[in-house]
């Protein structure tokens, strides 16, 4: 079953729920190109996914296809919100077959999804740079959805910088209530700075309640040749003091 509504801002909310039929499909397309033809500018679209779907046909499957088809190069942005773990592949997936900017959004952020597709730009994330810690420590606080860009502005300057007087180095992350997500981008080069300087950090301290992050940091970080401790949010005094040692 798919419901689909669309606000006085443009947003077309799409909410899927089991078996996905034919006729979900036409009742979307319907509804968008009804809302394109009374106000000459297309939605983008925000979806809402609970919990995974199936189609229920061949056609159906065929029928979704086409209604992506014949809208994806007209579609500015569009926002998958849900926690599934498995949604966080779906905006790299995407980008290959469809032209919108996709990003996916955790349901405790689904305020930040509806603005993202509200602004003009991307809005993308940044690392803010923390202070108050010795020369050889880099020090950020991951906001907003953390893209590719993120590294390549901001963080490896700064590690690449760190490097050049210092042998090695310590590194302090904080994650809180300001991230909303990592592109499959940002993730890409994460790993591809750690292994650029594999042997080069002394200490890495994470500092999160975010629960598929500290999950995924205890499965790989037994793989990293270096000393590595995750906090609560609660612990951060504690974990600046640790990073500082």
């Amino acid at each position: 079953m798919i419901e689909i509504t669309i606000s006085d801002g443009g947003i077309a909310e799409v909410e899927f729920e089991g078996a996905l039929t034919s006729e979900d499909f036409a009742k979307v397309r319907a509804t968008i190109d009804g809302y394109i033809n009374q106000h000459d500018r297309v939605p983008c679209i925000l979806i809402h996914l609970h919990t995974m779907v199936h189609w229920d046909s061949p056609k159906a499957l065929q029928d979704h296809f086409e209604l992506v088809k014949d809208h994806h190069k007209l579609v500015p942005k569009l926002a998958v919100v849900g926690d599934n773990p498995l949604l966080a592949v779906v905006p790299e997936m995407a980008d290959h077959f469809v032209k919108a900017k996709i990003r996916r959004f955790p349901e405790s952020k689904l305020a930040e999804a509806r603005a993202w597709l509200e602004s003009e730009g991307d809005d993308p994330g940044e690392f803010e740079v923390m202070g108050g810690f010795p020369d050889d420590v880099v020090a950020v606080q991951a906001k907003g959805i953390i893209t590719g860009q993120a590294y390549a502005d901001k963080l490896v300057p700064l590690i690449d910088a760190k490097l050049e007087k210092h042998d090695r180095i310590k590194c302090l992350l904080v994650v809180d209530e300001q991230f909303i997500a990592y592109t499959g981008e940002a993730a890409w080069n994460d790993m591809l700075l750690g292994v650029r300087h594999w042997t080069r950090f002394e200490r890495i301290a994470v500092v999160t309640d975010i629960g598929w992050l500290r999950m995924s940091l205890r499965v790989f970080t037994p793989l990293v040749p270096t000393e590595f401790k995750l906090f609560d949010l609660a612990q951060l005094d504690e974990a600046k003091s640790w990073i500082k040692r």
